[in-house]
């Protein structure tokens, strides 16, 4: 085992990096082995322990205020899990108060263990529907996953041909992901004999201890080497009840990492307490802890629904052929794809050369199971034309286009324009089936993936939640209300595969609800109503009902939480600042930890009445629905914004996005900002280019650019000059305004050096761009297409392609396509001429080029060049230095001086 008897029944109070609070439980367990693979008892136990539903232990902590989320479970990899041992924990997110009670919160755990050991003992045992709901989820979610990529799968069965896998042959591609019986004897096993308090370790992680910066230097006792398992163990002074860093006591420090803690034997008082606990019996009815209820979210249907039938499946669909055509008096064979199938003419929709497109009539009926194959022949239109296979299709990735000539070939010599497929018919493609003033709804029903699975994503339009620090402060508070009190019902629908959240946006509120389709509609209305609640309330000082008692404080503790951490790391930092000077509403986290110190429930519903004042939406469903999904889909919708209160409202009022001009001049704006931890040895210099707005010529010249300079980019300051462990470049895309973006984040160079060398990094990419021959040109041009051409790998992928075109309002449904369309007339001296326009320094006169060009430096503590031009600011004072500098950049810019409304 890997912990040391010393070190075991004994707290750790650990120093944290960031301002955190959270309690782990440790067990050791004996590793999986020949017995217990197909009953897997950790699983099991972790599933109760780990449940977040009523009478769960999550339920009756967050019900004392002490515990926001919790985790259990044994780990599949590394440390977790070897072939001596299993690692099995239970973490807990604590509140302030919960680490004030964190040996109560223990004695919980063991309450439930003693619960769980009281079923083992039972005559009925441990309740058999538990069992089958995790063998029935495990089953058709293995059975209906996305395919993994080759290399995943070819490790992860590597990793299993280790002998002390336990795992037969047969079973190495689903041993891990099935149950295939119930052994509560095995869970009896663990429950009695490991998962005992003389068999564990707690540790508890809270920035009350103080936070790492604030040990930097300190003298500290130093643990030896953690290698050797028969090292004695160190205690510090003190009890485990009863401890203070105010008392003075040294902490110790991890001789790996460097982390600050102070380790106590905990009181034997307390371990026999705990022991006490968790021998067999039923909790008490005030602890509010018993077993998950039954689960209402477990799919029971998978049927993949029916099409239409003027567009439906046929064996023959995608695949591509070679069609025997007379022009003339010759017989010519023309290559083609099949891309749209009539049942009620048994007609075909053939895609020709340059797009032209054809309807022939199937000679014979193909019934729905047979399968096509390479080299099959058949006749069409009354066997006038004959027709044979070349390439059959791939499940989710369309027609190959492969015609059995040397075409075939040519799109594998790097310097040959792949083919492009032909466009989709308009029934493959987002339908706007409702648009009124309260719902615009988009649906597409899947016709590639072939799985039971469905995605709806919908936009609650609120012009007022974002207008001020305030309001989206109590926009992103209400998002973690909301979250927080549907959990015990979307941890259940989660469990079962199917998955809900809720965010805050520039317009608004977004959800999403996705995975098995069966209860999906029954999840996103329950999801909906929640968040509607809270609109239309009659007493301003009063929560909806579905606020439980002291969660508005918990929730508003986590969050303050978060804004407190936010940009940690310089490579975080660097681009939320860049965001925050082209868009005058993107709102920093400190201001938004400014605007809530004073927040009650009274002006917090006040600010939400604000928000809610006026709500439409827009909303797609994409995925195995049909039209009957889709309608009740608007049901939900409307009936649940309208009964809320007053329902949509003219598209003149829907909220504008604007994005700053940075200026075009030759001497760029140059932004310093320290780091937000003071204890960041990294320096991040982002260099970002502002172009102009979208249009598709533009996109794809930028797009071509990155993709020409990110390798040797990388390559010379990377690799060869070591400027930093972080170098890239990528096109940015914000709020249709087209950029391009230089990132370095380095621990051994000045910013001064970085941003400079990205100017002459652009100086001698010129002349290279210039230099470059025919063939690496288009071979850049024809990598770049070839991306683009790539196929989506799941049903999320093309609903986020989708879903990105309503919210832009583009709908540019083929949007990587036509640029790929676009790609293939787009020359070298175009190119060029973009980039001595939006790039280069110089003009090819040598004078100063005007660009739009800003550079942000966050800059850290380490000792050297890197830290260099740091401004000298308290820690405390950090946020409103940057907030400031932010600002002076926004009156530099001319303030009004933006790229318009942009809806």
């Amino acid at each position: 085992m890997p912990f040391p008897e010393s070190s075991l029944a004994r707290l750790y109070r650990i120093v944290p990096v960031t301002d955190k609070h959270s309690l782990c439980i440790t067990w050791q367990v004996p590793p999986a082995d020949k017995n217990n693979w197909k009953s897997k008892p950790e699983d099991y136990i972790a599933h109760l322990l780990g449940h977040e539903s009523k009478g769960s232990l999550l339920s009756a902590l967050k019900q004392k205020s002490w515990a926001t989320g919790c985790s259990a479970g044994c780990d599949s990899s590394g440390h977790y899990n070897s072939s001596s041992h299993r690692l099995l924990y239970m973490s807990f997110a604590l509140s302030e108060d919960g680490v004030e009670h964190w040996h109560e919160i223990v004695s919980y755990v063991y309450m439930y263990i003693g619960m769980i050991r009281h079923f083992c003992l039972s005559e009925s045992g441990l309740p058999d529907w538990i069992y089958e709901e995790l063998r029935s989820i495990n089953e058709v979610s293995f059975k209906f996953e996305d395919e993994s990529s080759p290399e995943e799968l070819v490790e992860s069965i590597a990793e299993d041909l280790n002998p002390a896998c336990p795992l037969p042959p047969d079973r190495l591609l689903d041993g891990h992901s099935l149950l295939f019986e119930f052994n509560g004897k095995a869970i009896q096993n663990l429950v009695d004999n490991f998962l005992t308090p003389k068999n564990s370790r707690v540790d508890l992680v809270s920035s009350s201890f103080g936070r790492a910066a604030d040990f930097v230097g300190e003298d500290a006792e130093h643990c030896p080497s953690l290698l050797p398992n028969n090292i004695p163990h160190i205690d510090n002074d003190g009890s485990a009840l009863n401890f203070s860093v105010a008392s003075g006591v040294k902490p110790q420090t991890e001789p790996m990492f460097g982390t600050t803690f102070w380790c106590h034997a905990i009181d034997s008082s307390l371990l026999e307490e705990w022991t006490k606990l968790s021998s067999p019996s039923i909790p008490p009815p005030s602890s509010n802890l018993n077993l998950p209820p039954v689960n209402p979210y477990i799919p029971t249907e998978f049927d993949i629904k029916p099409l239409p039938p003027d567009d439906t499946h046929h064996p023959l669909l995608h695949c591509s052929f070679k069609m025997c055509i007379v022009i003339g008096k010759k017989k010519t064979w023309l290559p083609a794809t099949s891309t749209k199938y009539n049942s009620t003419t048994n007609s075909m929709l053939f895609s020709y050369e340059d797009e032209d497109e054809k309807w022939h009539i199937f000679d014979v009926v193909y019934s729905k199971s047979e399968e096509a194959r390479i080299d099959y022949e058949g006749t069409v239109d009354s066997k006038k034309i004959k027709f044979r296979i070349t390439a059959l299709p791939t499940e989710g990735h369309g027609p190959v286009l492969r015609y059995g000539d040397e075409s075939d070939y040519d799109v594998e010599d790097g310097i040959t324009f792949p083919p492009i497929p032909p466009a989709q018919p308009s029934s493959r493609l987002p339908a706007l089936i409702v648009d009124n003033k309260t719902l615009k709804l988009w649906y597409l029903q899947d016709r590639k993936f072939h799985r039971p699975i469905a995605e709806l994503r919908l936009r609650l339009i609120c012009p007022n939640s974002n207008k001020s620090p305030l309001h989206k402060a109590v926009s992103d508070l209400f998002v973690v209300l909301a979250g927080d009190a549907i959990l015990e019902t979307t941890y259940m629908a989660t469990v079962c595969e199917l998955y809900s959240s809720i965010s805050s946006s520039d317009a608004g509120f977004s959800i999403r609800v996705h995975g098995f389709d069966d209860k999906l509609l029954d999840l996103a209305e329950e999801t909906l109503n929640a968040i509607l609640s809270f609109r239309g309330l009659s007493d301003e000082t009063l929560l909806p009902n579905i606020i439980k008692p002291g969660r508005f404080e918990a929730c508003l503790e986590a969050l303050l939480r978060r804004y407190r951490n936010s940009g940690m790391k310089s490579s975080k930092q660097v681009t939320d600042i860049r965001l925050q000077c082209v868009r005058p509403t993107t709102w920093s986290a400190h201001s938004k930890l400014t605007a809530l110190e004073n927040i009650t429930v009274q002006s917090f519903n006040k600010i939400m009445s604000e928000n809610l004042d006026l709500v439409c939406s827009e909303a797609l469903l994409h995925g195995n629905c049909d039209k009957a999904d889709a309608t009740r889909t608007e049901t939900i919708i409307t009936t649940a914004i309208n009964k809320s209160g007053t329902g949509g409202f003219a598209k003149k009022k829907w909220p504008y996005q604007q994005v700053i001009k940075v200026p075009l001049k030759e001497h760029n704006h140059v932004l310093v900002a320290p780091s937000n931890d003071p204890n960041e040895p990294n320096t991040a210099v982002e260099v970002y280019f502002q172009i102009s707005l979208d249009d598709r010529r533009t996109r794809v010249i930028i797009d071509l650019l990155s993709h020409i300079m990110y390798e040797p980019l990388f390559d010379q300051l990377r690799t060869k000059e070591q400027f930093g462990y972080q170098v890239s470049c990528g096109p940015r895309w914000t709020f249709g305004i087209i950029g391009l973006s230089f990132k370095v984040v380095t621990a051994s160079k000045s910013p001064t050096e970085v941003s400079d060398r990205i100017e002459r990094f652009l100086t001698e990419f010129r002349k290279e761009l210039v230099e470059m021959k025919r063939e690496p040109f288009v071979e850049q041009l024809v990598g770049l297409a070839k991306n683009k051409l790539a196929m989506n790998n799941s049903l999320e992928d093309e609903c986020n392609d989708f879903w990105e075109q309503i919210v832009e309002h583009t709908f540019e449904w083929e949007s990587s396509r036509n640029e790929a369309v676009e790609l293939r007339n787009v020359t070298k001296a175009e190119v060029i001429e973009a980039f001595d326009k939006w790039f280069a320094p110089l003009s090819q006169t040598g004078i100063l080029n005007k660009r739009r060009r800003l550079v942000v430096q966050v800059i850290g503590t380490s000792d050297g060049p890197t830290s260099m031009g740091r401004p000298l600011v308290e820690p405390s004072s950090v946020g409103n230095t940057i907030d400031s500098s932010v600002k002076d950049f926004h009156k530099l810019a001319g303030n009004g001086a933006t790229w318009g409304k942009i809806v």
